[in-house]
């Protein structure tokens, strides 16, 4: 199911205005609208997302991006091709959640976040290996 990034944007902005915490990335507070924006900290928010959910349910989602000079990271989101919105928000909220410090949304452990679930994978899918 191919979601439409501007919902995708709208409810992540509005979820974290109501969260109330900042965004901090190297230390500097990122406006939700940017946050949430396609060319801005959404394909990493959902990045990180995607990999929760693909340690859960063994499959990622789709996501697309594409190179763009003026995005904050340089590349902006094309396309999301998730099970559902639902499904998608979710594994995004999970993510930043537990991206959180004492001081707002840390940017930067979004990567952390992202390694750690990936770790995990790897080394589930190597238990299984090793009990065939």
């Amino acid at each position: 199911m191919i979601l439409d990034i501007a919902d995708v944007e709208a409810v992540l902005e509005k979820l974290l205005r109501k969260g109330a915490r900042p965004v901090l990335f190297e230390d500097v507070t990122i406006p939700f609208d940017v946050a949430a924006a396609a060319d801005g900290l959404l394909p990493l928010f959902l990045l990180t997302g995607e990999a929760l959910w693909r340690e859960v349910k063994g499959e990622g989602f789709g996501l697309t991006t594409q190179p763009d000079e003026g995005a904050l990271l340089g590349y902006r989101l094309a396309m999301i091709d998730a099970g559902s919105f639902t499904m998608a928000m979710l594994a995004t909220m999970e993510a930043i959640s537990q991206a959180c410090g004492p001081n707002g949304i840390v940017v930067e452990k979004l990567g952390d976040v992202w390694s750690a679930s990936n770790e995990r994978v790897e080394a589930d899918q190597r238990g299984k290996e090793q009990r065939q």
